[in-house]
């Protein structure tokens, strides 16, 4: 009986697929598994299982993959085949179509060229194609020696995230330190695909897949790295992101907050409800703002719980919970948490109206509210909460404060410091929210009555001050002020 034939009558394919297949005569079983899968009418599982039962063998993921020192992988890739196993007397084999007697010889010839497997007998398994390309690409460009010399050199400058861009003789691998991408090194073209697949394999990425975009992650020493590829004109680019969750935690006296911001943030970090927001863009030290602000908190008569995407650093005596894609959201993580009688909640970040209105809801029944947005400034910010729907009336009942900010390069010494402006909310300004008053009239409100400096006039301040580079205006905000 062919495999069509057996698909059939297992009712995997419709009749009517059936017929198609067989006139064309696709009967074959490798050009029928590729066309089924090809056209999604099967997954590439379902087809592989299947085959386990129509010929009678085992089904294997290659899971427990064992590279097996004396065989060289290389041999096995044109095969669509890979040792994954072996015993005294056996050496177990994962095939893609194990009813390809040409290349079964070919897998018993190879395997009698080496001393060490020539009287093994083998043993054979049905594997996935994907599965079996995953594990020999592992075998063959596994080596993470190059990787490790990077990640070693990019930690030990204190990078944030590792850039590896490729062009078209060559590749750029660049380092951002201090907000700030500086030239690592030049390597050629070909040690990049040989980087880019130890890489993918690393982050258990689709190292077959190079022309959509793919994320991923790994840990090495304790450290975790987040890994996004994006298809480009002359390959995949390539940026590492640099999680030290065991890095030390700054002191809020040290971020460059003046020390009347200081003392103010560390007053309304004693409340015991409403929120706090703080914005800017990616990169702008929003959550190690937060953090700082934990860290001074009595962690012993309150309970602080978080929700972030993801953990940026392990903090002491909190219990922290990341987002995981189709496992827990922010929505609800929130609505779990809310279960869990906290009394100050971080909120990693507000992408969404549901979240928004969750972290409202948290703010108003007794909870402390920590969480970031995307914004310009700190009435942007307030903007972006009445694109996500939220009624005026309850951004200004339940918002505290909202702190804008950004991280520039010290002048002098390695390291960054915060230029901020914070928007404190008294009974004027949520009436202003209330009625819908225009931004203008709100900071010169605030600038009057509330000690407000907006994050311009604070970055002129540090340049005067010789804390920052004279340049820091352009650099951060785009105005020549030369």
């Amino acid at each position: 009986m062919s495999f069509l034939r057996f698909l059939r009558e297992r009712k995997a394919i419709s009749q009517d697929l059936y017929d198609i297949l067989r006139d064309k005569n696709y009967s074959t079983d490798k050009y029928v598994s590729d066309i089924l899968t090809d056209t999604g009418e099967l997954t590439e599982e379902e087809i592989t299982k299947l085959k386990c039962d129509y010929f009678g063998l085992p089904y294997t993921d290659i899971s427990q993959f064992c590279e097996i020192d004396s065989v060289d992988y290389e041999n096995f890739e044109s095969l669509m085949a890979v040792p994954f196993a072996r015993s005294e007397n056996d050496i177990h084999i994962a095939m893609y179509d194990p009813h390809d007697l040409e290349t079964k010889d070919r897998v018993k010839y190879t395997l009698s060229t080496n001393d060490e497997t020539k009287n093994l007998e083998p043993i054979y398994y049905v594997a996935s194609k994907s599965n079996i390309m995953l594990k020999l690409r592992e075998a063959n460009h596994g080596d993470t020696s190059v990787i490790n010399a990077m990640i070693f050199d990019a930690c030990d400058k204190l990078a944030s995230d590792v850039h590896i861009i490729p062009f078209e003789k060559a590749c750029k691998i660049s380092f951002r330190i201090d907000g700030i991408l500086t030239e690592y090194k030049i390597i050629n073209i070909l040690k990049f695909h040989q980087l880019s697949i130890s890489l993918k394999v690393l982050a258990k990425l689709d190292i077959s897949e190079n022309r959509r975009p793919q994320s991923g992650h790994f840990k090495k020493d304790n450290v975790d790295f987040r890994i996004s590829t994006h298809p480009t004109q002359h390959g995949e680019s390539i940026v590492i992101r640099i999680l030290n969750k065991h890095k030390t935690l700054i002191s809020i006296d040290k971020l460059g907050f003046s020390s009347d911001q200081t003392q103010y943030l560390k007053k309304v970090s004693l409340f015991s409800n409403g929120m706090i927001i703080f914005c800017g863009p990616t990169g702008s030290g929003k959550t190690t703002s937060i953090y700082s602000i934990i860290e001074i908190m009595n962690k012993k008569s309150r309970n602080i719980m978080t929700l972030e995407d993801p953990i940026e650093c392990q903090i002491a005596n909190i219990r922290q919970t990341e987002i995981k894609n189709g496992i827990i959201d922010f929505v609800g993580g929130i609505r779990s948490i809310l279960r869990q009688d906290p009394d100050v909640i971080l909120i990693g970040e507000i992408r969404d109206e549901e979240t928004a209105k969750m972290a409202i809801r948290a703010s108003m029944t007794g909870h402390l509210v920590l969480t970031t947005v995307h914004a310009n400034d700190s009435f942007g910010a307030i903007a972006r909460l009445q694109e996500f729907k939220i009624h005026n009336s309850l951004i200004a009942d339940n918002v505290i404060t909202i702190i804008s900010q950004r991280l520039v390069k010290k002048l002098s010494q390695p390291g960054r410091v915060v230029v901020s402006e914070i928007l404190k909310f008294d009974e004027t300004i949520k009436n202003m929210i209330h009625s819908c008053i225009c931004k203008q009239k709100m900071k010169e409100y605030a600038a009057l009555n509330l000690g407000f400096i907006s994050m311009f006039d604070d970055c002129l301040n540090k340049i005067k001050k010789c804390v920052i580079p004279n340049d820091s205006v352009l650099t951060t905000f785009g105005i020549d002020v030369s």
